[in-house]
Parts: C-alpha cells; structure tokens; sequence
C-alpha cells in the first residue's frame, strides 16, 4: 500500500521544522510497512521550477499538478495534524476524495474530516 503525506509546507525553501515533521511521518509509516511518498524529499520542486518557467505559470501551479498526480497513484493520503492551514493539503484531499483514495489523520484517528 502506498500512501501520500499532505501537510502545510507553504514555503518554496522547506525549513527545517517542515522536512521534520514529514519525516516523522514518513518514518512511522514506513514502520508500519507502507510505501510513502514525501512531497518535501521527492525532488520535484526542480521539475515544478522548470515547468513554471516552460509554461509561463509559477512553481506552486506547477507543484500541485505534480503532487496531485503523485497522490493519484496512492491508495491512501495521511493529513499531518496542520493540513487545515495549508490550501494545497486541502486541494489533495479533495482530490483524494474525488478519486476514492482512503483518507487517514495523524492523530485524529475519530476527527471527522
């Protein structure tokens, strides 16, 4: 089972609390086995760069396509506890929704989402 870390990153440059607490997250699910996919260690922030420049749009466009369609080739996506505060975490869990990926919560495991 693959799942997908979505949480607030908000930042171009990841600080270090940012790569921290997404791998901690990506630590304990791989503890439990699953494959996970890291936004913040992917590498696709220079794809998303390059396409901005290409396509005339900006890097969080372009992020978010590549995201999305990394989430598209997940079974569930894992919402880090501040996921409201971030647009692009409430983006990938409605396309989670749409598209019938399972939906887990750090945490809030009885959270209704």
């Amino acid at each position: 089972m693959k799942v997908y870390i979505s949480g607030k990153i908000g930042e171009e440059v990841l600080s270090a609390a940012t790569r921290e607490k997404f791998a901690k997250a990506e630590a304990e699910l791989r503890s439990w086995d699953f494959d996970v996919f890291n936004p913040t260690t992917s590498g696709l922030g220079k794809v998303a760069e390059e396409r901005a420049r290409q396509n005339g749009t900006d890097f969080y466009t372009e992020i978010m396509k590549l995201d999305l369609e990394e989430l598209s080739k997940c079974d569930a996506i894992y919402l880090l506890n501040d996921w409201e505060d971030s647009p692009g975490a409430k983006k990938e869990l409605a396309f989670a929704r749409e598209h019938n990926i399972s939906v887990w919560c750090e945490n809030d495991s009885d959270k209704e989402i």
